[in-house]
């Protein structure tokens, strides 16, 4: 079950960023923009990345042309691709390249792989000659490789060096930042093959004459740089190891894929599996809160459509039988198609803001409960504006062709599209504030919100559904 702590005392998390935010925006819209550049520069790293997704793009655009980005630096890589794009452009290329070379080689790659190409380009060719290289290197595998994520900036030394010439190399690097984040200390013969590895606590107290060939341990697991990076992650986790050597397939030693790099996969990887749960043919990357509507509908759309056609066939079937029943019952034919699109409409927009929730993007705050039903209202609307004149068609295309009368087929195909639309509102907002519901009174929204939503989607397609025939035809229900 998944705990969430929702509020806490006066100084919130929650509370602490919405008024950062106001604050912002308040300075931005009375022209006080350094008054904003100092707040966003007081600011920490991790609550700058929440700060910039709240704001708008006019609010970004001006925060960022007076800002030299020194607290932005740490957090470019975990914002979404537009944002960086928008970042680029309002810095220039120059400077966007003074503020990359301050960072890891593999975190450079991770904002390049999220530029478009031309830009990557150009940002290559301004960056210091040696930082470019090594970018280079990394970026030669693709993004959803091991490789592709994997730092290589770790210290690594021959076998025939003892301890203390390998701590003196290793201090003065360590003084001079070269080295990203590391565990271990990875040893390798003349040909860079990797023959073993000491854990930094272990190295530094080692006896200084001692040959690092004496002294490394077998490393116990490794990967090759074109592995699937959920491959590293399971291995970690199977292993109980905080990072996992990269070698390619001649056992050369070539970085190494740490824990920071693993959670992200692990998070990434579940995120994407839970929103094909929720009926994503393609998973939405980056961030739910500054990704446009259009967007979204159009990664949600695909499985509707597939729905309906399966539901247009079904339909189909039970019309051919119209003349053996009651002539209302023919309303019964787009029953499926009704039920599952509510249902699916609701569990989509369940997973879209569960993914949030899990990965904490999603506070459970007023504000950002009001941009979440904003977002959702223009994507349904969105949707909507697609899917229902294809629901009319397929009403009336079904009941024309088993009765042959067009005024009946248009009352059939009107019912069947507004009772669409209204049913698609309605599984909406249920799939949208069910998760947040049940995570405010501590249930795990995994657990429950698939099936619930599916059921209020059905009972509010069907109720909604046969009031609109009763007033149309004059029947009871």
């Amino acid at each position: 079950m998944i705990n969430f702590e929702v509020k806490n005392d006066e100084g919130s998390a929650l509370d602490d960023i919405d008024e950062t935010v106001r604050m912002l925006v308040k300075h931005i819209s009375w022209g006080r923009v350094d008054e904003a550049v100092k707040i966003l520069e007081n600011l920490e790293p991790p609550k700058i990345a929440d700060v910039i997704l709240r704001l708008n793009s006019e609010q970004r655009r001006k925060l960022f042309a007076s800002s030299d980005l020194g607290n932005v630096a740490p957090i470019l890589a975990r914002l979404p691709d537009e944002i960086i794009y928008e970042i680029t452009l309002i810095k220039g290329i120059d400077d966007t390249a003074r503020t990359l070379s301050r960072l890891p080689v593999d975190e450079v790659a991770d904002i390049l792989y999220k530029l478009p190409p031309k830009v990557k380009i150009e940002l290559l060719r301004v960056l210091p000659a040696e930082l470019s290289h090594e970018v280079t290197r990394v970026m030669k595998f693709p993004p959803e490789s091991v490789g592709g994520i994997m730092s290589i900036q770790i210290p690594v030394f021959e076998q025939n060096l003892t301890v203390g010439e390998a701590l003196d190399i290793y201090t003065q690097k360590m003084w001079l930042g070269l080295y990203d984040k590391h565990n271990c200390v990875y040893i390798v013969d003349e040909n860079r093959r990797l023959i073993g590895c000491i854990d930094v606590k272990t190295f530094l107290t080692k006896k200084r004459d001692l040959k690092l060939a004496d002294c490394g341990e077998k490393v116990r697991v490794y990967v090759d740089p074109f592995s699937d990076r959920e491959k590293a992650a399971r291995l970690a986790i199977d292993h109980d190891v905080v990072e996992i050597p990269v070698v390619d397939f001649d056992g050369r030693f070539l970085g190494v894929v740490s824990l920071d790099d693993l959670l992200d996969v692990l998070v990434s990887e579940y995120s994407e599996d839970l929103l094909k749960y929720g009926g994503f043919v393609e998973a939405v990357k980056g961030s739910y809160i500054t990704t446009p509507p259009y967007k979204l509908a159009i990664r949600r759309i695909p499985m509707l459509v597939y729905l309906y056609l399966i539901n247009m066939i079904t339909g189909g079937i039970v019309a051919t039988f119209e003349n053996l029943i009651q002539r209302i019952a023919l309303l019964a034919a787009f029953m499926p198609l009704l039920a599952d699109n509510s249902g699916n409409i609701g569990s989509q927009a369940s997973a879209m803001i569960l993914r949030g929730i899990v990965t904490g993007e999603i506070r459970l705050s007023k504000s950002d409960m009001i941009k979440i039903l904003m977002k959702e209202f223009a994507t349904t609307t969105i949707m909507i504006i697609f899917l229902a004149p294809l629901s009319f068609a397929i009403g009336f295309a079904t009941s024309y062709i088993a009765t042959w009368n067009v005024l009946y087929s248009l009352k059939i195909a009107t019912i069947v599209a507004a009772a669409l639309i209204a049913s698609c509102y309605v599984s909406d907002i249920v799939g949208t504030f069910l998760p947040i519901i049940l995570a405010k009174i501590r249930i795990d929204p995994a657990a429950a919100s698939a099936p619930l939503v599916t059921s209020i989607g059905d009972v509010t397609a069907v109720t909604v559904y046969f009031s609109i025939a009763s007033a149309l035809f004059k029947a009871s229900t």
